[in-house]
């Protein structure tokens, strides 16, 4: 199972934590927290390290607007040195830090010199990391069973297969695959897919290339090898894309646009045939594989005809 540590101030955050350490426990992880030593701000600093750089697997900083207790002695509070810990092992961080508009209890918010540590720490947060704000507990745990799921697919889902987790044969193995086949009756074979790459436009995170691709079939209703029947496509991004429509024409199998985005976002297709049938496709355009290519040790390999789009 998948250890992660949850840092954190604790008398501020106590419900926060718990919300999160329930969801490390849904999926199937080990919470690795403070809780099990005594919760309390005070700490031992030297056991803390030491689950983080021998236990752990994964690191989870929650931050709202105290620094908390630094021990006699140190210049940094436990929870700085906990974040400390973990990168200088490697650890994969994920960081959550207080929405500044959300009502904060008084008595919970630091003054002085240590507010001005918090702020020093924050700003060093927010330059290394991608940091996700959260209003409550709910929001906060919501956010990290997202990331998990995404960071550690292949630890908290189960895997299927020959040597994975055993399935049930259904009743009717015809219903399950006539739910198949329709799909793919029902888009002509067609499908819309998506890549992303890191973007240099200012203020946006990833260059987008949507296109159409051919499910390559014998089907005798709707058999396909390429996408040589459509006429053109028709995409349409939302509102923050002036809900403008817009058409491209089949340049030799090559059918997409490309743009540039700062989030997730719906694309809705209409595909024309050259039989005049025309077709809805939708696809959800998601970043879920940011992380994998700023890895250093990643390389993608684009198709020909995306290669065309992209330029």
């Amino acid at each position: 199972m998948l250890p992660i540590f949850v840092s954190s101030t604790f008398v501020d955050l106590e419900d926060h934590r718990a919300s999160v350490r329930e969801i490390i426990r849904q999926i199937g992880a080990v919470d690795v927290a403070m809780e099990h030593l005594g919760a309390r701000d005070e700490r031992p600093k030297d056991e803390c390290v030491r689950l983080i750089q021998k236990e752990s697997k994964a690191f989870i900083g929650i931050y709202a607007h105290r620094y908390g207790h630094i021990p006699k002695g140190d210049t940094c509070s436990i929870t700085e040195s906990e974040y400390d810990a973990a990168s200088s092992v490697g650890l994969k961080r994920l960081i959550y830090i207080v929405d500044e508009n959300v009502p904060w209890q008084k008595k919970f918010i630091d003054h002085g010199k240590k507010a001005q540590l918090l702020d020093k720490l924050k700003k060093r947060l927010l330059s290394d990391h991608v940091c996700k704000p959260f209003k409550n507990k709910d929001d906060l745990s919501a956010n990290v069973a997202a990331d998990l799921a995404r960071e550690f697919a292949f630890s908290v889902y189960p895997k299927v297969g020959s040597r994975g987790a055993t399935g049930h044969i259904p009743r009717s193995v015809r219903d399950w695959t006539d739910v198949r086949v329709g799909v793919y009756r029902d888009n002509r074979n067609v499908f819309l897919a998506h890549t992303i790459r890191p973007s240099k436009k200012p203020g946006q995170l990833y260059d987008i290339a949507i296109y159409l691709i051919p499910h390559r079939s014998n089907d005798p209703k709707y058999r396909r090898s390429d996408l040589s029947d459509v006429v053109e496509a028709e995409f349409f991004l939302g509102g923050y894309f002036d809900n403008q429509v817009f058409r491209v024409n089949n340049r030799g199998g090559v059918i997409g646009i490309t743009t540039s985005a700062y989030g997730p976002f719906l694309c809705t297709c209409r595909v024309s045939f050259t039989d005049e049938e025309r077709l809805m496709l939708n696809r959800y355009i998601d970043f879920e594989m940011g992380d994998l290519l700023k890895s250093p040790n990643t390389t993608l390999q684009p198709t020909s005809a995306l290669t065309r789009l992209l330029g």
